[in-house]
């Protein structure tokens, strides 16, 4: 389960355990219908991982497809110039 808050979002693991990452941003994919999530821990910022969710409840790996997708949306956000006068 995932609760979402300002810039966080909160994993509860099925066992209980829960862990606090930080969203760099997301977007959504109509053709899907899925939300996917870049990612990342305060103490690691340079580790962003994708993670996909088609309820708003939970996460779910990507695909293949989605990853080479997400890729390509983490380059042009990486390289917009409003996003680097925000950094």
């Amino acid at each position: 389960m995932i609760e979402i808050t300002d810039n966080s979002i909160v994993i509860t693991r099925e066992d209980g355990i829960e862990d606090t990452w930080k969203i760099l941003f997301y977007y959504h994919n109509d053709e899907r219908a899925k939300d996917y999530y870049f990612i990342y821990k305060d103490e690691d910022e340079d580790s962003i991982i994708v993670m996909a969710s088609s309820d708003g409840v939970s996460l779910e790996e990507c695909s293949e497809e989605e990853l080479a997708e997400a890729e390509q949306v983490l380059e042009a956000y990486e390289e917009d110039p409003k996003i680097g006068e925000i950094k």
